[in-house]
């Protein structure tokens, strides 16, 4: 059973690359992904059936995981970090399914904004690199989109006149730490 079919209680995404070429994993390869976030009692159920999944079919002689694709934040809220390829071995491009609040798929002409409310879909698998890489990885089929924010880039800043304003053509000393 290394794998199971998962999907999400409602929460907040996050960092959502899951259009064109998504980003750039550590290894320089093109991926998409997407961080979901809720309260812990509306997580639970879901961090109950990863850890089964772990404690059912880990590696042998495996002891804690290095990751479980999940994380209790500080606040007391669970991160749920989902990735996939965006490229089938054979080198054709994948895609990741979008689907509106009454779960119509949909093309988005617009990036996800951090704040908005959806659920993600996909599989949580077990992974064995080794001794020290062994865990759970969750893959990204699906998003629905229940409350949509539309991503903005960065402000521009204005510009401060005076005396004491640091600017390119000023100099500062660092003082010994």
């Amino acid at each position: 059973m290394s794998k199971i079919k998962i999907t999400t209680p409602k929460g907040a995404l996050k960092w959502a690359q899951i259009t064109g070429a998504g980003k750039k994993d550590l290894q320089g390869r093109d991926i998409f992904s997407v961080d979901i976030e809720m309260d812990q009692a509306v997580a639970q159920e879901l961090v109950d059936q990863i850890d089964a999944l772990w404690e059912s079919d880990k590696p042998k002689g495996a002891k804690d995981p290095k990751s479980t694709g999940y994380r209790v934040n500080d606040d007391g809220t669970v991160k749920f970090s989902f990735k996939t390829a965006a490229k089938y071995p054979s080198g054709d491009p994948k895609e990741v399914a979008i689907y509106d609040a009454q779960a119509e798929r949909v093309k988005l002409k617009d990036k996800i904004g951090n704040g908005s409310i959806g659920r993600v879909s996909g599989m949580a698998s077990i992974y064995d690199a080794g001794v020290a890489a062994r865990g759970v990885t969750l893959y990204l089929d699906s998003v629905q989109i229940i409350k949509l924010v539309k991503y903005a880039e960065a402000a521009s800043f204005d510009v401060e006149e005076g005396d004491d304003v640091f600017t390119s053509d000023a100099t500062f000393v660092a003082e010994d730490i």
